[in-house]
């Protein structure tokens, strides 16, 4: 009996944790002015959208080629923010094509795109050293730190994109294996649950990997992968809603032409505010963490 009681004990703890955690995220949120924050996050997204589409589609279209990403990437895009939203990011990247040149000018204009596609991981970095409290550094160090933060931006830009490829390989292949194992219509739904799982266990490895190497302070593994489970939690559900609230409420029809650049400058906010939220969770599950280790520490 007496073992059993700090095994019972020991599920009200952790559910206390869990909503202090949870109440702590939800504050910092407000106070540390993440709405704000995530409004920046879009206009710096949407400035930055063709060169990283660009990018994306380079490492893709290695992989499948040109026509073929641009189906995938675009296909994928128009089932989360619908076909207003996608049309406006297939101009965007139509556009960019026409501009492109050849030798020197072509050579400037992929490091134009490199230095461009990494504004919106600067602004997350930003962003994140505001929900971690990172206290910025001046001189020769702070200059390191921003030349840092534009180096891992280039470099998390090409390793979600590899995670992108992952998942469309391994979403093709469950496709397929579907079709041949699951040829029942009710057994299909397999597939279709296999599928989501894949495309939420991506979004929070990538999401993890933003509050982990983004920000000017030492987040562990464990705390940014919660914040990143929480995110593409939030996301996955969020996204029907926002799919919803679009059909239902005709944001691109009121605003006329520039409906489209409405509808994904909306969507680029909703992404920015789950994120960060996530990125809270982290770092309200870091300070209760470091407060319990050192509260364990102190002498009886």
């Amino acid at each position: 009996m007496s073992r059993q009681q700090p095994k019972t004990a020991a599920k009200p703890a952790r559910w206390r944790r869990t909503i202090n955690v949870a109440s702590d995220a939800a504050n910092r949120f407000l106070s540390d002015r993440c709405a704000m924050l995530g409004a920046s996050i879009a206009f710096y997204s949407a400035f930055s959208l063709a060169p990283t589409l660009l990018l994306v589609l380079a490492v893709i279209g290695w992989i499948f080629g040109r026509d073929a990403a641009q189906g995938r990437l675009f296909e994928q895009a128009r089932q989360l923010v619908g076909n207003d939203a996608a049309h406006a990011m297939q101009d965007i990247v139509a556009h960019a094509h026409r501009a492109g040149g050849s030798g020197m000018a072509a050579a400037l204009s992929i490091a134009l795109l490199l230095v461009g596609a990494s504004a919106t991981f600067s602004s997350l970095n930003t962003a994140l050293d505001i929900v971690f409290a990172a206290h910025p550094r001046k001189g020769i160090a702070g200059l390191a730190l921003v030349l840092r933060a534009r180096l891992v931006s280039i470099g998390l830009l090409f390793g979600l994109s590899f995670l992108l490829v992952v998942s469309l390989v391994v979403d093709a292949a469950i496709q397929t294996l579907g079709g041949a194992l699951f040829g029942n219509p009710a057994l299909g739904v397999v597939a279709d649950v296999l599928q989501s799982l894949l495309g939420f266990v991506i979004l929070a490895v990538g999401l993890g990997a933003l509050i982990k190497w983004l920000p000017d302070a030492a987040v562990p593994v464990r705390p940014a992968l919660v914040g990143g489970t929480v995110a593409s939690l939030l996301f996955t559900a969020g996204r029907h809603l926002f799919g919803f609230y679009l059909v239902h409420a005709g944001t691109a029809g009121v605003f006329g032409a520039a409906g489209s650049l409405a509808v994904l400058m909306m969507w680029l906010y909703f992404c920015a505010v789950v994120f960060l939220f996530g990125a809270e969770v982290s770092a309200s599950l870091y300070r209760e963490t470091a407060s319990r280790a050192h509260a364990d520490l102190r002498p009886a």
